[in-house]
């Protein structure tokens, strides 16, 4: 398995490097820094000649690049220009903490949710619970992230406080002065995010234990007299986890890497917007960053995916 993983992440160097060129490519190609001194009137040349200099744009876009691999290996990220010339390594972190404090509750409650939700509606096939499951999941497929997300703010930042008199949460912005305070701002985020995301894989689930519940050996353990709950944690959860493992790890990808929508509406201040920011404005240091970042979470989280197929089943083997 180590070998298997170390050889994974070697041949994941191509695939950064692709990406990155094409995000470095695209920034580069439809933003130039000097249209931002296009209508200044009384810019001398000297600050042409500085940008130019600053971000090499007397070179081409491929010899860009390198540059800009070389001083990020050396751990030089840059400057970035949309957030008042900060460094793009504090900005970096700064954000990257601020995602994860969003989208860590949201994938924790969306795995157990979503597990729970997706078993429940197979083995109630074509029952009550099933129909009602099914319903919810449809719902959250057809409703769009932006409505659900304002809907969520006008109940509870505006209907509850008219009703009540009492404002249970934050509707925008993050609120770190406790945690307390923490819980009532990263709740509807959550729940925005987790509703759309829970639509799609509690179906999935549902479907992955359906095929794996008409399976022989299913029906020999209950006719051995095994236990429902044995039967269901031990063997039917279990295989049926295989292609839950990939979905997750999508989602954890999704989410980590930041929600653009989301994090819009709700004024949270993580890689999403930071990452659509930049890209409007040209910012190539910072938009790399991002996008490196992101490209790596993706690697990682499917290579996770794919040790974690060994640990289910020990019929797979990595030699």
């Amino acid at each position: 398995m180590f070998i298997f993983a170390v050889r994974r992440i070697v041949t994941a160097i191509p695939v950064l490097l692709v990406a990155t060129f094409i995000t470095f490519w695209a920034t580069s190609a439809v933003s130039n820094p000097l249209d931002r001194l296009a209508t200044c009137q009384t810019c001398s040349q000297q600050a042409y000649d500085r940008l130019i200099d600053l971000y090499d744009l007397d070179q081409p876009i491929p010899q860009r690049y390198v540059s800009w691999i070389g001083d990020f290996v050396t751990g030089d990220m840059g400057q970035a220009t949309s957030q008042g010339e900060r460094p793009v390594s504090e900005i970096f972190w700064e954000r990257g903490l601020n995602t994860i404090l969003l989208a860590a509750p949201a994938f924790v409650l969306l795995t157990i949710v979503g597990a729970v939700t997706g078993v429940y509606s197979a083995l109630r096939q074509y029952k009550f619970g099933d129909y009602a499951v099914t319903s919810v999941s449809y719902l959250g497929l057809a409703m769009p992230t932006f409505f659900f997300g304002l809907l969520l703010q006008v109940v509870f930042a505006i209907w509850i406080p008219q009703w009540f008199g009492v404002k249970p949460f934050w509707s925008s912005g993050m609120h770190l002065e406790s945690p307390y305070q923490y819980l009532r701002s990263v709740t509807l985020p959550v729940l925005t995010l987790m509703f759309v995301l829970l639509a799609g894989d509690s179906r999935f689930i549902r479907a992955a234990v359906l095929d794996i519940k008409s399976a022989d050996y299913i029906r020999t353990a209950r006719a051995k007299g095994v236990s429902n709950r044995k039967v269901i944690t031990k063997h039917l959860f279990r295989n049926a986890m295989i292609p839950i493992v990939t979905l997750w790890s999508l989602n954890a990808a999704a989410l980590f890497s930041g929600s653009i929508i989301t994090e819009t509406i709700f004024s949270w201040p993580g890689y999403g917007r930071l990452f659509l920011d930049a890209a409007f404005q040209g910012d190539v240091d910072l938009t790399m960053a991002i996008a490196l970042a992101i490209t790596v979470l993706v690697v990682l989280m499917n290579l996770l995916a794919d040790l974690m197929y060994g640990v289910l089943d020990p019929r797979i083997r990595y030699d």
